[in-house]
């Protein structure tokens, strides 16, 4: 195999698919990215952990077909260096790699392809296109609710469900829940399915700044989500998904309408001497009269803010919140101004936008003991 091709351009697509390589693996190969050249000038790179596979197909100047794996961390290291605009990529019947690029030449040894295991092959079952800047606006707003680990694995993935009418996704983890919803033009086939949440973060890496459709093709056990010149292909998660709509209030003792920004920084600078696990301490609101109180103790030290916000008179509320559960929405949100809902001081908070259902949060509170 030989060929040469743009060294950053080569450098970007192994960067992207290496995301789905395996970090620790009993086979070297899947510690590796497999590269097939062929003699139409196209290179196909492929990282695949079983889990998750990511494609990338870059043109270059092919000299010799061929294909090979290469050590994902040891190549991705060698691109990254400065060097030529241009970089060759040489390997001999043992597998033994040249890599040329300006006056520099680096030989390393590379893996037979034979054990790499393929993408799955999917069906096509189920396919619709959509906006891709939609898809990654909904996976940045939700999935950071998603359990990292959980007895049930449906909770480490997001909820995408496709209407006629539009999307919605859901990510939750048994103390907080994101839910973004998007209306779209056009009479969608219904579908729903369960991603994990390490699939959806690098197919929003993935998608960038790239206003380009996504088109999503979906069969059991398996979705594949094809870009221009970029594929990933994703186990899906089975398992019925918590019915989340039963555990969410519909009916508020107290509805306040907050500037965004003045809560989010308000929180943010509670949190400040909140340090570790060990120096901890909740979030407070203590919502009186045409304020809100936010504060925080730990053993660092103490902060107390205020927020002025419309209120009812006589109201008189002090609930408690895990600060990175807080600091996790205000950090998507971009409207000037949110609906916060409350009922009792160990309810849920509710936060939606002052009109529309384009996305809602639920979050638990910390129970106070001097709470009201």
């Amino acid at each position: 195999m030989k060929f040469v091709c743009d060294r950053d351009v080569l450098n970007s697509a192994v960067s992207t698919v290496s995301r789905a390589v395996s970090s620790r693996s009993s086979l070297a190969v899947l510690e590796g990215v497999y590269i097939r050249a062929e003699e139409n000038g196209r290179v196909t790179i492929i990282g695949n952990d079983l889990e998750i596979g990511i494609e990338s197909v870059i043109e270059a100047d092919v000299k010799e077909g061929g294909e090979i794996v290469i050590d994902a961390k040891l190549f991705g290291k060698i691109l990254a260096s400065p060097n030529d605009s241009t970089i060759s990529i040489e390997t001999n019947e043992k597998y033994l790699t040249l890599i040329k690029s300006g006056k520099a030449k680096i030989e390393i040894p590379g893996i037979a392809p034979d054990e790499f295991p393929d993408l799955p092959q999917v069906s096509e079952d189920y396919s619709v296109t959509l906006p891709g800047g939609v898809l990654k606006n909904m996976i940045e707003m939700t999935s950071f609710a998603a359990a990292k680990t959980d007895n049930d694995p449906t909770r480490m993935g997001a909820l995408l469900k496709i209407m006629p009418d539009g999307l919605s996704m859901v990510a939750l983890d048994g103390y907080r829940i994101a839910q973004r919803n998007v209306s779209l033009e056009g009479n969608f086939e219904p579908k729903e399915m369960i991603i994990p949440e390490k699939s959806l973060t690098e197919l929003a890496r993935i998608i960038g700044d790239s206003d380009e459709d996504i088109k999503i093709i979906a069969a059991p056990g398996h979705a594949i989500f094809l870009l221009e010149t970029c594929k990933l292909v994703t186990r899906l998660i089975e398992g019925s998904y918590t019915n989340f709509e039963r555990i969410i209030p519909t009916s508020f003792e107290l509805e306040l309408e907050c500037p965004t920004h003045q809560i989010a920084d308000s929180v943010k600078r509670a949190s400040l001497i909140i340090l570790n696990d060990v120096v901890k301490g909740p979030i407070r609101f203590n919502i009186t009269d045409g304020n809100i109180n936010v504060s925080c103790t730990t053993s660092a030290g103490s902060v107390d803010d205020n927020l002025s916000v419309d209120t009812p008179p006589d109201v008189a509320l002090e609930i408690g919140f895990y600060n990175r559960y807080l600091q996790d929405v205000f950090n998507v949100l971009r409207d000037d101004n949110i609906m916060m809902k409350f009922n009792k001081s160990i309810n849920p908070l509710i936060i939606t936008p002052v009109e529309g259902n384009d996305y809602m949060y639920m979050i638990l509170p910390i129970r106070l003991r001097n709470a009201g």
